[in-house]
């Protein structure tokens, strides 16, 4: 870890132009911890999939480009953030950077699908690809969907607290030692199981029924910062947690735009 505390993160993912998610919520929760950040876009969106439609543009050759200077910096980085990457090339120029720049810490937030099915733009080679790169992770971040797609497992089904438990663990046998499983349900909460070293760590709150865009990345980019600023798993997967139901509740309250997505600038001070 970077003893000076000025830690720079390289972030893959997508930008959207319009809407909040993504790297437009990655950069701003990573920023306000006094991270830098380097960005490197995998898809440029017109706006995020929550709206009826949306146009993608591919950036695979423009990234590979982007890598082959980036090695001629010859940066330090502390961690390495995964988000959505495109099938293809992608995936091999991500395990490329992870050999090449030997960074410390590399969580990848599986981007596939929520709510039992896969998202409409991702294919079976997506997720050839995602468990594939899974392999080199230290912290892996599935929501349930993901887990189960993950596992090639029912993505439609509801498991129990400890069928989640189990396949947490399953997942971490493939490579990354610490397994985050977001959208956990139990009762009449939701939140978050970990996996760690035969330990699991859970954080709930009770369940608030919308869904907003952008809190998987908002809960990624926090648990993140929490980790490099120094906090342990269980107290950064707490803080992250609490976090994301806390601005959850003020979008609620203040009546926020649910489809646009958390209007992540007015919730940093919740951190």
């Amino acid at each position: 870890m970077n003893n000076k505390n000025n830690f720079n993160v390289l972030l893959l993912n997508d930008l959207c132009s319009y809407g909040k998610a993504s790297l437009t919520v990655n950069i701003p929760v990573l920023s306000y911890f006094g991270i830098k950040v380097s960005p490197l876009i995998s898809v440029i969106l017109s706006n995020h999939t929550a709206f009826e439609s949306f146009c993608a543009f591919d950036l695979t050759n423009e990234l590979e480009r982007i890598v082959e200077e980036l090695k001629k910096r010859n940066p330090k980085f502390d961690a390495f953030y995964v988000g959505w990457i495109s099938s293809g090339k992608q995936p091999s120029i991500v395990i490329d950077i992870i050999k090449h720049f030997n960074i410390n810490t590399i969580l990848i937030d599986p981007i596939l699908g929520d709510n039992g099915k896969l998202y409409p733009s991702m294919s079976n080679e997506h997720v050839n690809s995602m468990k594939e790169i899974i392999k080199y992770a230290d912290i892996a971040t599935p929501n349930i969907t993901e887990l189960a797609i993950l596992l090639d497992k029912d993505p439609s089904k509801s498991y129990t607290e400890k069928e989640v438990e189990e396949m947490a663990k399953e997942l971490s046998e493939i490579g990354p030692k610490t397994v985050i499983v977001t959208s956990v349900l139990k009762d009449e909460n939701i939140g978050c199981l970990c996996y760690e070293n035969n330990n699991i760590i859970t954080s709930y709150y009770p369940k608030i029924d919308i869904s907003i865009p952008g809190t998987g990345d908002a809960f990624g980019s926090s648990l993140l910062g929490y980790i490099l600023k120094g906090d342990s798993i269980e107290n950064a997967l707490k803080k992250a947690t609490k976090f994301i139901y806390n601005a959850v509740e003020a979008s609620v309250k203040d009546n926020d735009d649910r489809v646009y997505g958390i209007s992540i600038e007015k919730r940093l001070n919740l951190l």
